[in-house]
């Protein structure tokens, strides 16, 4: 019995001796891929989002072996932050979206959760998804509100969203809205220490020097490019090529050809391999127009073919990324619609029932007149009926609308002069919800609004009609100043929603 007893307890202390080892190991490999992540986000704030790839895989990999919910949303955070700065932006919104389903994690991190925001926000404002952008800023300003303790990220990512904000107002020429969030960024900002904030306070003096350039104010925004590139000194970022370029441009306006040319230069010493491809195209235009305008067409030759190739290259990825991101959103809404209706059918289902309760003890008390029962029984009867003869209706239109919708944009596509009519037929609702809205729309101007609907963007639209680009921007400014809408919210998710809404 001894012998037993002594076996036990040394079966006990050795379990008691190999738990306490696991839990050290746990505890070991946590720390490690905390300090994973501490490293990677000291390389997001000095902006070395082209190191992120390799330690953002060694993060979610550490983490998903041991189901570390932490490690795996920042991984794939940081992810998404490297595939953003090198204009991927669908795999970047993949990314960034896989980091946003912890939803339990996130519940307890609100510094991630608006970080995610921000991050959805910064892809949807590059692919010119406006509404989408604007919606995500705001979220991540919202969680944020809510946080009590806030610490230096948080305000990073403040000021980060107030920054875009800017950006997105700046890109719709909205220049006074600009200014006021270049402000809000500002105020945040100055109670930030220098050393954690240099890259956010170095890209606010560049929003400062574009909004005095969009107002002709050169002094101005020459003191703030220049205030740009002194934070960014012995450093490459983004916001200090967008200064280059900034003063570059200026520079060109006031015929100083070469200085202009050192700017451009640097500017395009500054990139890195794959970093900011928008930039780059961005700046081979510039430097064609500067040599075409010194008179040597060759070499604004030689830059405008590497513009046109990169910008193809990119315009081609940025509209599938766009198509791609928008049509998400939009089956992202569908879900959150029938979802809400499959709740709203389970409430009318639970109403319906209560009433047929009710009817029937309406029957019973009423069964001893027998003219006022069959009457009951007549008017349930109908509305079964019309109730059959209603869905049936939908059931049809469905089909309908299935087997015209590619003949709709056929049309649409070959400019054809059936296409509005064979659009109303197809889509008869339409006429009548916009003329609600605005009676003296014009026929031209139900067809622009006609191709909206169907998703098509602005070059597509000046392409398939034969107009310009400017003249399609101009009609789009029209068109939503006569739906009186502002100029954040995406018109072609708008329009949708307004048109399909019961």
């Amino acid at each position: 019995m001894d012998y037993k007893k002594s076996f036990h307890n040394i079966f006990y202390i050795f379990l008691f001796l190999w738990s306490g080892f696991l839990f050290s190991q746990k505890n070991e490999k946590q720390n490690h891929i905390d300090q994973l992540i501490n490293t990677t986000n000291q390389l997001y704030l000095d902006g070395k989002t082209e190191n992120f790839l390799a330690t953002s895989k060694e993060i979610i990999s550490l983490s998903e072996s041991m189901k570390y919910e932490k490690g795996i949303a920042y991984g794939y955070y940081y992810l998404s932050a490297y595939y953003y700065d090198i204009a991927e932006f669908r795999e970047s919104i993949h990314q960034v979206k896989k980091a946003q389903e912890f939803k339990d994690y996130l519940s307890k991190d609100k510094t991630l959760a608006a970080r995610i925001s921000a991050m959805l926000g910064g892809n949807y404002l590059l692919l010119e998804l406006y509404t989408l952008s604007s919606k995500n800023y705001r979220n991540a300003l919202r969680v944020l509100a809510g946080k009590s303790g806030k610490n230096t990220i948080d305000s990073l990512t403040e000021s980060s969203a107030y920054s875009n904000l800017s950006y997105l107002f700046h890109n719709i020429n909205l220049q006074d809205s600009m200014y006021f969030y270049l402000n809000k960024e500002n105020s945040i900002l100055k109670k930030i220490k220098f050393k954690d904030s240099y890259v956010e306070k170095g890209c606010s003096c560049l929003g400062f020097g574009n909004y005095h350039s969009t107002q002709n104010k050169t002094d101005s925004a020459v003191y703030y490019y220049n205030k740009s590139l002194a934070f960014f000194e012995g450093k490459k970022h983004p916001c200090k090529i967008e200064s280059l370029i900034g003063l570059g441009n200026l520079l060109t306006q006031q015929h100083d050809y070469q200085k202009a040319h050192e700017y451009y230069n640097s500017a395009l010493q500054n990139f890195e391999n794959n970093s900011f491809p928008d930039i780059q195209s961005e700046l081979y235009k510039k430097i064609s127009e500067l040599y075409i305008a010194q008179g040597n067409a060759t070499e604004g030759k030689k830059y405008q073919d590497l513009y046109l190739t990169s910008h193809k290259k990119l315009d081609s990825q940025k509209k599938k990324e766009r198509d791609f991101a928008l049509n998400e959103a939009m089956n992202e809404e569908k879900a959150l619609h029938e979802a809400e209706d499959k709740k709203n059918r389970k409430i009318t289902f639970i109403i319906v029932f209560v009433l047929i309760l009710i009817t029937l003890f309406i029957i019973y008390l009423l069964k001893k007149s027998k003219s006022k029962n069959e009457k009951v029984l007549e008017i349930t009867k109908k509305l079964q009926t019309e109730k059959v003869i209603t869905e049936r209706e939908k059931d049809s239109l469905k089909l309908q609308l299935s087997d015209a919708y590619e003949e709709v944009r056929k049309l649409a596509r070959e400019n054809s002069p059936e296409f509005f009519i064979r659009f109303q037929e197809v889509y008869p609702h339409f006429r009548i919800k916009m003329l609600e809205i605005n009676p003296k729309f014009k026929v031209s101007e139900l067809t622009f609004g006609a191709y909206i609907y169907l998703g098509y963007n602005t070059k597509e639209i000046a392409d398939y009609t034969f107009k310009a680009v400017k003249t399609i921007e101009n009609n789009r400014y029209n068109f939503r100043k006569k739906l009186g809408i502002s100029p954040d919210k995406d018109l072609s998710v708008w329009l949708r929603n307004f048109i399909d809404s019961e």
